[in-house]
């Protein structure tokens, strides 16, 4: 069948006082061993985080919009430090159900995610050039849609990852060190294009930006449009 291989299995381990459930993807071909090891533990979750931020193209165009407003790799460099201290402190708090827990909570979180592309993106194309003040800003709006993503990040991994499973909070810090990772791919991927054009000649990095700015916006702008859909259906 079509999508097979993206089966979710749970596996419930009956030894001890306590109930153990792991995880494993796929069709499970060949058997599989339950060590409850930290680093087995560890080496799955940080493949996970990369999994989830590179699958998540909400996530990748926010990236990249926040690739684009950055006029150096100081201003870059904030801009990242801002977007992961505010979506490791919402992803913790939402996977602890620290968090609202109406139904109306994750579609609002999904909508203003993909709102805060377009805030990114036409703040990469409009705002003037940075000065210290401006990387100060920077730390400051990143860091506030990184709790939206956070809660967005909290939403995937409260599928994959019980509270009381064990290893939880060795778990946790993976996927969030897998997050960064697959981040920073993003950014690896984009940073030197990015370069390479604010080389050329004027007109061609103002097109080539602005033009990246409108099509992200115009995809996140479907995205709201769907999803405020949820709260009228």
């Amino acid at each position: 069948m079509p999508g097979q291989e993206e089966t979710a299995n749970l596996l419930l381990d009956y030894r001890g006082d306590t109930v153990r459930t792991y995880r494993a993807r796929g069709l499970l071909l060949e058997p599989i061993e339950v060590t409850g090891s930290v680093a087995s533990a560890a080496s799955t979750f940080v493949v996970e985080g990369i999994r989830h931020i590179l699958e998540g193209l909400d996530h990748v165009l926010f990236v990249l919009c926040m690739v684009l407003g950055a006029a150096t790799l100081r201003s870059l460099v904030a801009r990242v430090t801002g977007f992961t201290l505010g979506h490791t402190v919402t992803l913790i708090m939402g996977f602890f159900g620290l968090a609202p827990q109406g139904s109306w909570f994750i579609p609002s979180v999904e909508t203003l995610i993909a709102l805060s592309i377009v805030f990114a993106a036409v703040d990469a194309v409009l705002r003037p050039p940075e000065d210290a003040t401006g990387n100060v800003r920077a730390v400051t709006l990143t860091a506030l849609i990184g709790l939206l993503h956070g809660f967005g990040f909290s939403f995937m991994l409260q599928n994959i990852l019980k509270v009381d499973a064990p290893n939880v909070w060795q778990s946790l810090v993976a996927f969030n060190i897998g997050v960064e990772i697959g981040q920073l791919l993003i950014i690896a991927a984009i940073w030197p294009i990015v370069l390479f054009l604010r080389s050329r000649p004027s007109p061609v990095w103002r097109i080539a930006s602005v033009s990246t700015a409108i099509a992200a916006s115009f995809l996140a702008t479907i995205w709201v449009v769907d999803r405020v859909g949820f709260f009228f259906a």
